[in-house]
């Protein structure tokens, strides 16, 4: 007599037990999953990314694993410094650090450096350890600067020279913010900007001779921000590479001549409610085809695109963009405005809240 077979074992979830060997086939420990995504990364895009942190933040990688450690050295250095009393309108950033730490980081950092951020510039022995800084190996090679003297000193910016070192790195540069400081008339003549895309001068003291070799200077410039530049009461812009130009006066007084900037294609005005703008001529700027926001007052835009005739020199045949801004009473002067550009394709009104009360 045969043997009773023995009772079958209790049989699991087919379809959970496949699931869940099929979801650990693919993915494993997530945590081992997770390591070997990064340890498949190369240090250069590690780099990269370091680079792109914030100051702090950049520092805090050291400690995830001893592959870290060495990429903050090797990573281009982002470094953005705050004072402890940065005074009125300066934007206080967590990640930024203060001028001791920053002189330890960049004594220890070999450098290069991708960005240097400071705007606690002041007479006195904090622009004596930035001097130092501009001239340590660590900003050698700088590829951003935003630099300027405190918001307090903003009113007299020719009182505050901007140190000789700030633009040691002028041959590397791709961007430059300068702010509240006066650019010396024998700094600009000696420096070559020969990578640099991006100019911000802001409530900066600049002649018209300094700011006249300044753009020949920068033989890769494509983009330039004027805002409340004084010192001189006329900007001549002659530039072949130039692109975009954003140019804000709140005094009314300055007037902007675009002489020649054969591949100028926008021009940028932004305003506040109790701001005039200033005049702008236009003398050669075959490609321009963005301008605004304009008040709608003629004698405040001139255009002789090259030509002698009075009624053709008032006319713009190449912009497609225009930008008004008015309170809603100012018809005539919109339409007036509108004669001058015939080819228009796209026309935006901004209505100015306020601007009759302010004369706009």
């Amino acid at each position: 007599m045969e043997a009773a077979a023995a009772p079958a074992a209790p049989v699991a979830n087919q379809g959970e037990s496949h699931g869940t060997a099929a979801k650990t086939a693919r993915c494993g420990n997530s945590d081992e999953s997770a390591a070997d995504y990064i340890s498949r990364v190369p240090d250069a895009v590690l780099c990269t990314i370091i680079s792109l942190l914030p100051t702090k933040d950049g520092g805090r990688t050291q400690v995830f694993s001893r592959r870290w450690r060495p990429l903050w050295s090797a990573a281009p250095l982002n470094l953005e410094v705050r004072v402890p009393h940065p005074g009125r309108g300066v934007p206080i950033r967590t990640s930024s650090v203060f001028p001791d730490a920053a002189s330890e980081v960049i004594s220890k950092h070999p450098g290069p450096a991708r960005r240097f951020c400071f705007h606690g510039l002041c007479p006195g022995d904090l622009q004596d350890q930035a001097e130092s800084w501009f001239r340590s190996r660590a900003l050698a090679k700088l590829q951003e600067l935003d630099v300027g003297y405190t918001s307090c000193d903003e009113r007299n910016p020719g009182r505050n020279p901007l140190p000789p070192s700030a633009l040691r790195s002028a041959p590397t540069l791709l961007a430059a913010k300068i702010s509240s400081c006066v650019l010396p008339r024998e700094m600009v003549p000696s420096m070559g900007f020969d990578l640099l895309q991006r100019l911000s001068l802001i409530s900066v003291y600049i002649s018209a001779d300094v700011f006249r070799g300044l753009l020949p200077a920068c033989h890769a410039l494509e983009s330039l921000h004027m805002s409340n530049v004084l010192g001189t009461r006329c900007l001549h812009v002659r530039s072949p590479t130039l692109r975009s130009i954003c140019f804000r006066d709140t005094s009314g007084k300055v007037e902007l001549v675009i002489e020649d900037a054969p591949r100028l294609v926008r021009i940028l005005m932004p305003f506040g409610i109790r701001e005039n703008c200033g005049t702008i001529r236009v003398i050669c700027a075959p490609k321009l085809e963005i301008l605004g926001p304009l008040l709608p007052v003629i004698s405040k835009l001139r255009v002789s695109q090259g030509v002698s005739s009075a009624d053709l020199a008032n006319s713009m045949h190449t912009v497609k963009i225009l930008a008004l801004r008015c309170s809603g009473y100012e018809l005539d002067g919109v339409l007036n405005i509108l004669r001058r550009f015939p080819c228009l394709e796209k026309l935006y009104v901004i209505e100015c809240k306020g601007a009759k009360k302010y004369g706009i």
